[in-house]
């Protein structure tokens, strides 16, 4: 038996060795696996977006308020008989704000967003002079913005960008069911922007451009500096498009945030007369309203990317007078206006919920 094991052993290892040699190795080059070089030609792009920024919002729907004030009108350069000097006590005026804003290009390359918008302001009265012009037309039609806008962010590399911003709003004292809804519509009152800027890190970009806008009331040339910055430690921020609007956040988490600031909000309206009079200086007046809104904004996720906002502020009246025609008025220019109407100061509320950018 010893015999038949040493045997069957000595078999075994010489099979094994036999398999062995019979093997042939293959040789590696490892010149094939030397460290990859990367491509020096690929081109990078900045985006728009800061770290720490409020939300994007996509569709907003809010309601505006503001408290009880007054307003007088003064008519010393108007020469149409029934308008008058006269007073106004408002008990509040209030309105509707809606608007959307959906990118319909967004790549590396170009980002196209196109928006629509409608804010509406109804003017409420306890008592007011019978022939009071403006207050005659905005108690019966209030003041109604409508209006489609695009904003273009082009990045021209991973440092700088290009932002230009349009928007055309048909303003005036009309709603969706007044007579003179589509003389109205065909008016639109025209703001262009464009911006140079440089996106510093991931938490700042500043640009530095100009605007053709109406938020003065009258049509305006005005420099703008925008500011968006994150601060290291993530709890406070900038948020500024001076000298329309800044704002300081701080931001208590990823749910809750509070903006300290102002906005300068405004626009030109036709004022058609809805009394029935044909005479020529009805036929083109406009309200150069225009308003400081000092103001305190509480931003809270509520869930998903449903956020709701609550603002409470100052509004500072800046203008509220009737012009002839859609005139240039720079700064320092003392013509008269056709109606000068000059507005108490009443505190304000605005409420909105809004679905965001994720």
């Amino acid at each position: 038996m010893k015999h038949i094991l040493l045997i069957a052993l000595v078999f075994s290892f010489s099979f094994a060795n036999a398999q062995k040699d019979s093997v042939v190795e293959e040789e590696i080059d490892f010149s094939l696996y030397e460290n990859a070089t990367p491509a020096t030609n690929i081109k990078t792009y900045c985006t728009s977006k800061v770290l720490g920024l409020s939300p994007n919002k996509l569709i907003s729907i809010g309601y505006d308020y503001q408290t009880a004030h007054q307003m007088e009108s003064h008519d010393d350069y108007a020469t149409v008989g029934d308008i008058k000097h006269g007073t106004a006590d408002l008990s509040g005026s209030a309105g509707l704000r809606l608007a959307a804003n959906f990118p319909v290009i967004s790549n590396t390359k170009l980002l196209v967003n196109l928006g629509v918008s409608y804010l509406q302001n109804q003017y409420f009265t306890n008592s007011f002079t019978s022939n009071n012009y403006v207050i005659r037309n905005l108690t019966n039609e209030g003041l109604s913005s409508t209006g489609f806008n695009t904003t273009v962010f082009k990045p021209l590399n991973d440092k700088h960008f290009i932002l230009a911003f349009g928007s055309a709003d048909a303003n005036g004292n009309y709603n969706f069911g007044s007579s003179n809804l589509i003389d109205q519509l065909v008016k639109p009152k025209i703001t262009i922007a464009a911006l140079y800027g440089i996106k510093r890190n991931d938490r700042s970009m500043i640009a530095f451009g100009a605007s053709r806008t109406y938020r003065p009331g009258a049509l305006g040339y005005i420099p703008l500096i925008l500011f968006n910055h994150t601060f290291l430690n993530r709890k406070w921020g900038i948020e500024a498009l001076f000298p329309a609007r800044l704002a300081v956040r701080r931001s208590f988490n990823a749910r809750n945030l509070l903006l300290v600031g102002y906005e300068l909000e405004g626009n030109s309206y036709s004022i058609l007369n809805t009394n029935g009079s044909t005479a020529s200086p009805y036929n083109d007046l406009e309200l150069r309203r225009s308003e400081i809104r000092a103001r305190v904004t509480y931003e809270k996720l509520l869930t998903g990317f449903i956020w709701l906002t609550v603002q409470a502020g100052y509004r500072i009246n800046y203008n509220f007078n009737i012009d002839k025609g859609d005139n240039l008025r720079l700064l320092g220019n003392k013509d008269a206006y056709y109606i000068e109407n000059h507005l108490t100061n009443p505190l304000y509320f605005n409420v909105g919920i809004h679905l965001v950018s994720p």
